[in-house]
């Protein structure tokens, strides 16, 4: 309101006429308090330093030509603003205030910072940031392969090897996760994903669904989906089931009930526009995330389940703009991950219906695989940057690993510069696949830890 009176006195005073009341609106609005500048010391800290909590001071720097301030505000990075009583008879100085800052969480944290004067105007918000930054440590990570001429994108334990899949129509197996052989699908497909049960593989991807009954040694084309990207699958011992993403961008699902044989797509599918980003199934459950592909970024309208891959019910995991990335089961209950701009996001659910947000410790992450290994969960991810966006932050480490079911976490890095893209645990070791990014096309890598 103040700002729409300013600009019809300048009009009116231009066309000659003398109005004193608008006249005295601008001047009252070069009253407002400006802060100038907020210094906070210390700007960093280290993750869990003052066991999980520290004294931040925050110096305020201002300029108010009424000399009426009256109150400092100041919203914390969790939202919550508390009021400050502040006054000052100067048109320039600074304030100090003491803040408790969390240092449970790693990443980057902003608060904002307004003045309130005794007429009720409201400066400015002025931000600033402070790093709770976590001390790397050694990783217990080991290079195995890199610069492979294909990014990975998933990787199996068969029950006799590990089979990863990727780009170009990559596969590799491994009996132990560390020495790889390189075999050839008969196809250069971009493949996607990969599930086994039992002796029967299955690996899909663009526009092509495979299968090998001999631990991924050779491979066999069962279906090529026309204009179909397939992004995930799953199987168990009566249904094949893979889901992706059509031309129009909208969800597909195709069902196998012979093993792999014959393929059947859901030709009643309820929603355009909302794609498939994985798949899980357990306890007599398909449970698969979507993403909307044509609304704004960030947008996550959250899983879908099913009983028989033929039947769907949508399911809200949040009300925040979330891209799930990764999900799976650890035996007791689903594990769903993801991402939003500003934060990484795990839930969990026993049932695929109801979902708990976990807390975790690191923020800006972004959880692409996931593994269980009996007794513990691992989730690994990492930062794509490009054009000045960044999905993930790359500052911050891409890996948490919880033995209770995500109570409690600690924190790893694979390796800079590097996006797990696919996970699995077999013959006494984690195996991640995946690719770096700082290369372009990127390349793909294997890293193992025991």
């Amino acid at each position: 309101m103040r700002k729409s009176i300013f600009l019809l006195a300048v009009v009116l005073v231009g066309c000659g006429d003398d109005f004193n009341e608008p006249a005295t609106e601008q001047v009252q609005a070069q009253h407002t308090p400006e802060i100038t500048n907020v210094v906070l010391t210390p700007a960093t800290i280290t993750h869990m330093q003052g066991n999980g909590g520290v004294l931040v001071t925050a110096e305020i720097s201002f300029r108010d030509n009424g000399l009426d301030i009256r109150s400092l505000w100041v919203q914390m990075p969790d939202g919550t603003a508390t009021e400050f009583n502040k006054s000052a008879n100067t048109q320039t100085g600074t304030f100090t205030q003491d803040l408790v800052m969390s240092t449970e969480k790693v990443g980057s944290f902003a608060l904002e910072f307004w003045l309130v004067d005794d007429a009720g105007a409201r400066s400015f918000n002025r931000r600033a940031s402070f790093e709770v930054a976590w001390i790397a440590q050694s990783s217990d990570w080991t290079n195995r392969l890199g610069g492979l001429p294909h990014a990975l994108h998933d990787v199996v334990w068969s029950g006799n090897a590990f089979i990863a899949v990727g780009e170009g129509g990559e596969i590799l197996t491994s009996v132990d996760g560390i020495n790889w052989v390189a075999v050839d699908p008969g196809t250069d497909a971009d493949l996607n994903a990969i599930a086994t049960w039992e002796s029967y593989v299955v690996a899909v991807g663009d526009e092509i669904i495979l299968q090998s009954i001999n631990h991924g040694e050779s491979w066999i084309v069962k279906d090529t989906p026309t204009a179909i990207n397939l992004r995930a699958v799953a199987v168990n011992a009566s249904q094949f089931v893979v889901v992706g993403v059509d031309d129009s961008a909208s969800g597909f699902v195709s069902i196998s009930e012979d093993r792999g044989d014959t393929w059947q797509a859901v030709d009643s599918w309820p929603d355009e526009n909302h794609a498939f980003t994985d798949l899980t199934y357990a306890d007599g459950l398909f449970v698969a995330p979507t993403r909307c592909l044509s609304c704004q970024i960030g947008v996550q309208p959250g899983v879908k389940i099913s009983t028989d891959g033929k039947v769907w019910n949508d399911i809200e995991v949040s009300d925040e703009g979330i891209v799930f990335q990764t999900i799976i089961h650890d035996g007791s209950q689903f594990i769903l991950a993801g991402w939003t701009w500003s934060n990484s996001l795990v839930f969990t659910s026993p049932d695929g219906s109801n979902w708990t947000e976990l807390q975790t410790p690191v923020q800006g992450a972004s959880y692409h695989s996931a593994t269980w290994n009996g007794s513990k969960l691992v989730l690994a991810g990492g930062s794509l940057c490009g054009m000045g966006i960044c999905f993930g932050d790359p500052e911050v480490p891409h890996g948490i690993a919880s033995t209770d079911g995500g109570t409690t976490w600690e924190i790893f890095s694979i390796d800079d510069d590097y996006l797990s893209a696919g996970m699995a645990w077999g013959n006494g070791r984690f195996v991640s696949v995946g690719y770096s990014t700082t290369t372009w096309p990127f390349e793909g890598a294997i890293y193992t830890a025991e």
